[in-house]
Formats: structure tokens, C-alpha cells, sequence
């Protein structure tokens, strides 16, 4: 039987920072690390869009990307 550890979480936040010449948006992050197991996706969600409101830019996505061990 496969065993699935959790090692380890972050939480990106993608910032739409400006516009090129040619007016496509020009994209910023800020990751956050060392997140654990117990969060849950609308926690996150509310949190990142906390963090987004202390910003000046508008917040684009958040992205939450999970690593495992399988065993």
C-alpha cells in the first residue's frame, strides 16, 4: 500500500504590477512558505485576500501548491 506524506505547502500571490508597451499585464508574486497540513483552502483564501488589501496592486490569484512523499 502507498503512504502519502505531507512535507510541505505554499501559498503564491500573484500582483498585476503594470502593463508593457504593447498594454499585456506585467505580473508580480509573493510566496509564502512553511505552511502546514491543517489549513484549510478557505482560510488561505481569506487570508491572501487580507494580505492583497495591505497591497497596492490588484490581486490576481492565489495559487497553493502542495509537496508530498510517497512512500
Amino acid at each position: 500500500m502507498t503512504k502519502v506524506n505531507f512535507v510541505g505547502a505554499t501559498v503564491r500571490l500573484k500582483y498585476v504590477a503594470g502593463q508593457n508597451a504593447q498594454n499585456e499585464p506585467l505580473f508580480t508574486t509573493k510566496t509564502y512558505r512553511n505552511l502546514n497540513s491543517s489549513h484549510k483552502a478557505e482560510d488561505l483564501v481569506a487570508v491572501a485576500n487580507a494580505i492583497a488589501s495591505l497591497s497596492s496592486h490588484a490581486l490576481d490569484s492565489i495559487v497553493k501548491q502542495e509537496t508530498t512523499d510517497l512512500s
